[in-house]
C-alpha cells in the first residue's frame, strides 16, 4: 500500500482547512507509517517572516529524514511553496510532494472571520502575522489564486475545499498517498 518514505507538505493560505484536515489524517493513516505534524506547532515568532519560515521548513525536512530512517513518511500541514521547500531541500531528505488546499475568496474570508472572532484570537493573528486582521484576510484572499496557479504550474495536486468537509479532504489526500507512493 505505502511503498516508500516521503515528506508531504499540505499547504494553502490560512482558512483553507489544513488544521481541520490534519485531525482526520491522524485518524485515517497508520501512526507507525505516518508522522503527521503542524508546521507551526513549535510556535511562530512575532511577525513570522521568511527567515523563520525557511528555518522551520528545514527543521521539518530534517524530522522527515529521521522518520524515513525508521520507515515512516512525514506529513506537515502548514503554508509552504514549492520554491521555498526546494531552497532548503538537500540529498539527506526523502522525496517531497506538496499538496495545495484551495478555497475561494468568499469562503476564506468567512472562515477567517469566524475563526478570529474573539479579541484574543484577533490579537494572536496580528502578533503572528504582523498585520491587522483585515489586512491578513485581504492578503490571504488576494494571494490564494496566485498560489493555486503556482502549484498548478508545478504539477502539484490541488484540492478545492469550498464544498468539502475536512474529512472528505483528508480522504482525498489519503487516496492520493496510496495511489502515488
Amino acid at each position: 500500500m505505502y511503498k516508500s518514505s516521503k515528506v508531504y507538505f499540505i499547504s494553502g493560505t490560512s482558512g483553507v482547512g489544513k488544521t481541520s484536515t490534519m485531525d482526520y489524517l491522524k485518524e485515517l493513516l497508520p501512526p507507525d507509517k505516518f508522522d503527521i505534524r503542524d508546521f507551526d506547532e513549535r510556535g511562530v515568532p512575532n511577525g513570522g517572516g521568511k527567515v523563520w519560515h525557511s528555518k522551520e521548513t528545514l527543521h521539518w525536512l530534517d524530522v522527515s529524514a529521521e522518520n524515513a530512517a525508521q520507515g515512516k513518511s512525514t506529513i506537515i500541514c502548514g503554508f509552504n511553496e514549492p520554491a521555498r521547500v526546494r531552497a532548503v531541500l538537500n540529498d539527506t531528505h526523502p522525496p517531497v510532494e506538496i499538496i495545495l488546499l484551495h478555497a475561494s475568496g468568499d469562503v476564506l474570508k468567512n472562515r477567517l472571520l469566524g475563526r478570529h472572532s474573539t479579541p484574543e484570537s484577533i490579537d494572536e493573528i496580528q502578533r503572528a502575522s504582523g498585520v491587522s486582521l483585515d489586512e491578513f484576510i485581504k492578503n490571504c484572499v488576494s494571494y490564494s489564486p496566485q498560489l493555486r496557479s503556482l502549484f498548478e504550474k508545478e504539477g502539484c495536486l490541488v484540492i478545492d475545499t469550498d464544498t468539502k468537509t475536512p474529512k472528505e479532504v483528508a480522504e482525498m489526500i489519503v487516496e492520493n498517498l496510496t495511489n502515488r507512493t
